[in-house]
């Protein structure tokens, strides 16, 4: 016959390990979804607003060398940080001014290149927007070659959080590791409370059978700790009555 201390162990030991196993799926995969719209917002936040820096630049007139600096220190004034960020050429401003080196534009860029659409792309370990410069009224007094809602450029920003959420992970996991004995710890004490109240209530029948006399056995002693042992202990009377 089975114990039921051992049972109600073995349950809490399951409920231990489920607990941990879907309180990290759940949270994990929550805390990565959280995670991926902060960095779509901090990469469109970057993206706007260097962009805001460099129209500001352009308006005070501007020469190329000046445009090529300004690219190149807000691309290496990130390295080493989550954020990388790319700045791309449209051919209406490579007609006004010629190509500059540049990176390859990949399937993303050349989409926003193509149609001059803003867009988010999200990767395993990060998320990028891509923002798309269309010229205005403003812009053609400079770029006299381009037309309104041409595209002049592409801003890529990408915010990398794989080192994050590997972190997030493995203080989750610690935090769980730590309370999953909690109800394993909780249903031992359970269990040890209900075997010394079951063993008390047996020992006291003991003792009320073997002192009984001719009359049957006094069970005025027996003080049950829950109605179910009360049930029991009826059970008992009804039979020394017979």
């Amino acid at each position: 016959m089975k114990s039921l201390s051992k049972i109600i162990l073995a349950v809490a030991a399951l409920v231990s390990l489920g607990l941990v196993v879907g309180t990290y799926t759940m949270f994990s995969g929550f805390g990565e979804r959280m995670m991926q719209r902060a960095a779509f917002s901090q990469s469109q936040v970057v993206a706007r607003l260097t962009f805001s820096n460099m129209y500001q630049l352009m308006n005070q007139g501007w020469k190329r060398d000046q445009v090529i600096t300004f690219t190149k220190s807000a691309t290496d004034s990130l390295a080493g940080s989550p954020l990388k960020i790319q700045f791309y050429r449209g051919e209406a401003v490579n007609r006004s001014f010629g190509p500059v080196i540049q990176p390859p534009p990949d399937a993303a860029v050349a989409e926003a290149l193509r149609t001059g659409r803003s867009s988010e792309v999200a990767s395993a370990d990060g998320a990028r927007f891509i923002h798309a410069l269309k010229a205005d009224d403003s812009c053609l007094r400079c770029h006299v070659k381009a037309a309104r809602g041409d595209v002049l450029g592409v801003i890529s920003v990408e915010s990398r959080y794989e080192k994050f959420i590997d972190d997030s992970r493995k203080l989750l996991m610690l935090i769980l590791l730590l309370l999953a004995p909690t109800p394993f710890i909780a249903a031992w004490l359970v269990a040890v409370y209900f075997d010394r109240r079951v063993d008390r209530f047996v020992e006291q029948i003991d003792k009320a059978l073997d002192a009984a006399g001719a009359g049957g056995p006094d069970f005025t002693g027996v003080k049950p700790a829950w109605s179910e042992l009360e049930t029991i202990l009826q059970r008992f009377r009804r039979m020394a009555a017979r």
